[in-house]
């Protein structure tokens, strides 16, 4: 118990002093480090989600503990968003595969087909604007929305 007491006044001694020794689960903890973050966005980039990535893995932390570090880290959060970029354009090539595949010969089925295919491409074609609002470079200048001339209305 005397152990115990000493602990907790240490860290509290530490924590006041805004030291970063204390143990791993006070502040000082890098929540997700370099390697797992460059892990994390290969198999992003490979198109697997972020979910079924930290599940997958026991030396990964979870996917809420993945985003919370993206909202206080720049750098993973440039490197992440790069990542999802990417699988945006793998998304793309899997709608080009989806519409090129062949048809079943029965009508019916064919017309099931074409229904299902168009609510899949639909899906991922959302999903690719969202993970690519600003194109593959995620650059503003890239990204061109913008209609320049002059329109000349006259009445006679």
């Amino acid at each position: 118990m005397l152990h115990f007491l000493f602990f907790l006044n240490n860290v509290k001694y530490n924590l006041d002093q805004g030291s970063s020794n204390c143990p791993g689960f006070f502040m000082g903890k890098e929540r997700v480090t370099k390697k797992q973050m460059e892990l994390i966005c290969n198999e992003l980039m490979e198109g697997r989600s972020l979910a079924k990535i930290c599940q997958g893995n026991a030396d990964l932390p979870s996917s809420r503990t993945v985003t919370r570090h993206l909202q206080d880290s720049e750098e993973s959060y440039i490197q992440y968003r790069k990542a999802r970029a990417i699988q945006g354009e793998l998304l793309r090539d899997e709608i080009i595969d989806l519409v090129e595949q062949k048809l079943p010969e029965d009508p019916k089925m064919a017309m099931a087909e074409v229904g299902r295919r168009r609510l899949e491409v639909e899906h991922k074609d959302k999903y690719i604007r969202q993970l690519q609002p600003l194109g593959i470079r995620d650059r503003a200048e890239d990204k061109n929305d913008q209609v320049s001339g002059t329109i000349t209305l006259s009445w006679e």
